[in-house]
C-alpha cells in the first residue's frame, strides 16, 4: 500500500498495490481511518496496479466510502483497469463511487466540487 498526499489541496492519494481483496482493503481501511482521525476527508484510491476484485474487498471499499462521506468528505477512485471497472459496474459499485481515468482528473474533481 503506497501513499501520496497532496496537503495543499487536502487530497490524500492511496495507491492500492495489489488486488482489491480483503487483505489489501484492510490496509486501505486502516490508512483511511488514520486520515479521518487527522480530519483528512478527501481521498483518492489509485487502482492502477489492481487486476482482480473480490466481494470482500468491495464490501470494505463501500464501508470506507460511507465512513468518509459521514465525515463530510468523499472517496474517489482512479486508474481503473477495464476488467476491474467491469466488476464494479456489474455489482453496482460504480454507481456509488466516482471514478476518473487519471489521478490528476480525480484531484481536479475535488478542486471544483
Amino acid at each position: 500500500m503506497g501513499r501520496k498526499a497532496t496537503y495543499d489541496e487536502m487530497v490524500d492519494v492511496l495507491i492500492c498495490d495489489g488486488d482489491l481483496n480483503a487483505k489489501e482493503m484492510v490496509k486501505v481501511k486502516n490508512k483511511v481511518q488514520g486520515l479521518l482521525r487527522k480530519n483528512h476527508n478527501h481521498v483518492i484510491l489509485d487502482l492502477g496496479k489492481t487486476r482482480h476484485v473480490d466481494l470482500a474487498g468491495l464490501g470494505i471499499l463501500v464501508e470506507r466510502l460511507k465512513a468518509v462521506r459521514a465525515a463530510h468528505g468523499d472517496l474517489r477512485v482512479c486508474n481503473i483497469q477495464p476488467q476491474v471497472y467491469e466488476t464494479l459496474r456489474l455489482v453496482g459499485v460504480s454507481k456509488l463511487i466516482e471514478s476518473f481515468p487519471t489521478r490528476a482528473d480525480a484531484e481536479r474533481s475535488f478542486k471544483v466540487a
